[in-house]
């Protein structure tokens, strides 16, 4: 197994990585930083393509976990266009980037695609008008790529995660979960030999 994880220089898609290079797994990291193995936006597609090069120097691609977000909240009407690009680049568009380029050939030859999504992705939620927009979108489209997957090789987890304590806030929170629990999860179900299309993953 080859692995390429987005937004995999913080946070969850940190441990996600982690785990996987811990047990063996060779993992292509994509992130803005300058530290990580493909640093790039993942919205672009030339950053993705670079990414699957490097994933094919290592061996066949297999799984691909797209965690690439920010947030970035207030009241509907406060959101300038700027802030409005930067979150459905970030949530919606590298999703679909990298699914575009490795879908097909997970049809054909076997893959697991995994979404990190959001509980704001299955409920709206106030002041977080346009963060729920891309979740929600990005939750259709893997929907769809589940339709598609039907009968092929292909492989699609959505998983929606309850508030962690990452760098996504700028403090820590009260009773929010610790991302390397939810990371030990999400690699549980991608190693689960029973078909596991959705995780909703809520802290007690």
């Amino acid at each position: 197994m080859v692995a390429i994880v987005t937004g995999a220089s913080s946070g969850l898609g940190l441990e996600i990585a982690k785990r996987l290079r811990t047990r063996g797994t060779p993992i292509v990291g994509v992130a803005r930083r300058a530290n990580a193995d493909i640093a790039g936006d993942a919205s672009k597609r030339e950053t993705a393509l670079r990414a699957i090069e490097a994933g094919e120097r290592l061996g066949d691609i297999d799984l691909l976990v797209n965690c690439a977000g920010i947030g970035i909240f207030g009241p509907a009407g406060s959101y300038d266009e700027d802030s409005i690009a930067t979150i459905i680049d970030s949530n919606l568009i590298a999703t679909i980037n990298f699914c575009e380029l490795l879908f097909p050939r997970f049809k054909e030859h076997g893959g697991t695609i995994v979404n990190i999504l959001s509980t704001a992705a299955l409920i709206g939620k106030a002041n977080e008008s346009v963060y729920c927009a891309a979740k929600w979108g990005a939750r259709g489209y893997g929907e769809s790529l589940k339709a598609e997957a039907k009968g092929t090789k292909a492989r699609i987890i959505a998983v929606a995660p309850g508030g962690m304590n990452t760098a996504f806030w700028p403090e820590p929170r009260a009773g929010f979960m610790n991302p390397a629990d939810v990371a030990a999860t999400i690699i549980d179900a991608i190693d689960s030999p029973i078909d596991i299309s959705e995780i909703v993953i809520n802290r007690r």
